[in-house]
């Protein structure tokens, strides 16, 4: 059966923690039973940032390892590494590039907030990112991407380039468009934002977390500030007691029931509250961290080959049809 193409990246960032799982692995198991997919790690992406070499190295296995956990089936869609097909990404990249303005890059709301942000590490890999993007997603001729809010516009610059390149060499590319992914923002432990990497260890839950410090970072966890005492009625609340909202996402019905009942009467007090919400979260993570455990690396290398295989043999076809249709031969 012939499905429509669908194109997503994975910046190999270092551990997952449970807000990623939620936020978007748990969507691939829809998507590549929808699609044709094609789920490629951004290593190459990365390098704007500038990473050790070993670390990068071992986050491009660590997050394979993590997908592949989390339910992506290399059988049914192709999971491979960017840089695996470099030679077929970075010649479009250079193609695209040409019919792509400068100015328009410039212009790019993301670029001048990290060029804002980051004034000492302005390079040409962060000012052509969108267009790097774009040669991710038509490399294998991708119709649809998962994106989130942040990337619409970097979406929007790859419909533009497509525009323009089927403009001067005829009708090459589709037009990718966007899906929008379940926008699932689990709090932090921290009380502030969503869960995020970028904080303090203590307020997010890894993958790889055992039970103990499972337990431990909940016990620290921002609850109801109203609530000094037990014999004080609680505000179970997703607005009024941030470990409520956490039971929310994690703690089965009933028991959500109950707890919200509890807590309004003063007949369960904090401490018990988050024994509670630590066993629900555990029961997530440690049968995660139990299948992850079994993937061995020589596997989980066995599987990005055979991606790189599949995806090559695409990539092959789009450049060739490229080249032939700018008018380059090779002599």
């Amino acid at each position: 059966m012939n499905r429509e193409i669908l194109i997503s990246g994975i910046r190999p960032t270092g551990e997952l923690h449970l807000g990623n799982y939620y936020g978007a692995m748990k969507n691939i198991l829809e998507l590549q039973e929808k699609y044709n997919s094609y789920f490629f790690i951004s290593d190459i992406h990365s390098l704007t940032t500038h990473p050790k070499p070993d670390d990068l190295t071992r986050n491009v296995l660590e997050i394979a390892k993590d997908y592949l956990t989390a339910g992506l089936d290399p059988n049914k869609s192709t999971f491979y590494v960017q840089s695996s097909i470099a030679e077929e990404i970075c010649e479009l990249h250079t193609y695209l590039s040409m019919v792509m303005p400068l100015g328009d890059l410039l212009r790019c709301p993301t670029f001048k907030e990290k060029a804002k942000k980051h004034p000492d590490n302005v390079n040409y890999g962060l000012v052509g990112y969108p267009v790097l993007m774009a040669a991710d997603i038509l490399i294998h001729k991708g119709k649809f991407v998962p994106v989130g809010e942040d990337q619409l516009v970097h979406l929007e610059i790859a419909r533009t380039i497509v525009r323009r390149f089927n403009q001067l060499y005829g009708d090459i590319f589709p037009e990718p468009r966007p899906i929008m992914e379940n926008a699932v923002r689990i709090p932090s432990l921290s009380g502030k934002g969503k869960m995020s990497k970028s904080d303090n260890a203590d307020s997010y839950i890894s993958m790889k977390d055992d039970n103990e410090t499972i337990q431990r970072k909940v016990k620290k966890a921002y609850s109801d500030p109203t609530r000094i005492y037990k014999h004080q009625a609680g505000n179970p609340s997703k607005e009024g007691c941030n470990v409520y909202h956490l039971h929310t996402y994690f703690t089965e019905k009933e028991m959500l029931e109950k707890i919200q009942l509890q807590c309004s009467n003063a007949t369960i007090g904090c401490v018990q509250c988050k024994s509670i919400l630590s066993d629900s979260i555990n029961s997530i993570v440690e049968p995660f961290r139990e299948r992850r455990e079994k993937l061995s690396d020589s596997y989980v290398y066995d599987v990005l080959a055979h991606g790189r295989m599949k995806a090559k043999e695409s990539s092959q076809k789009v450049i060739s049809e490229v080249r032939k249709a700018i008018g380059l031969r090779m002599f």
